[in-house]
């Protein structure tokens, strides 16, 4: 058994971003629409840990007993994700500063929480 970090996020898109990087994001957010685990993945720390593929997809009864996630393409792209994993990697960290550079908010922003299972309140996460 290990430890487990609740990850919320709630955020906005950039248009225009790399297909391959909507691709990930499906993969992570978009689970019901079964995408393939995406080929070819970009140089960066995240794809080098064991369990980056678990943001948005995992869960655990500490929090939650269900992930859910949703990547809406509409008017906009919208990312909604309530999860669970094992952090033992930095594997948000690492996660949200890949995904920083795709995000359409204002700076200091905050876009969600990170709660680890033995505090007492969780921590913010800002754009």
């Amino acid at each position: 058994m290990g430890m487990y970090t609740e990850l919320v996020l709630k955020c906005r898109i950039k248009k225009n971003v790399p297909e391959d990087v909507m691709n990930i994001l499906a993969y992570l957010f978009d689970r019901k629409s079964e995408v393939e685990k995406p080929r070819g993945l970009p140089k960066h720390a995240l794809f080098e840990t064991p369990r980056w593929w678990g943001i948005g997809g995992c869960s655990s009864y500490y929090h939650h007993p269900e992930a859910m996630s949703s990547l809406y393409r509409g008017l906009g792209t919208y990312l909604f994700s309530r999860s669970d994993l094992k952090n033992y990697d930095n594997e948000i960290a690492l996660f949200l500063g890949w995904l920083r550079p795709y995000l359409d908010h204002e700076k200091g922003e905050c876009i969600g929480w990170e709660w680890y299972e033995e505090d007492e309140k969780p921590t913010l996460i800002f754009a």
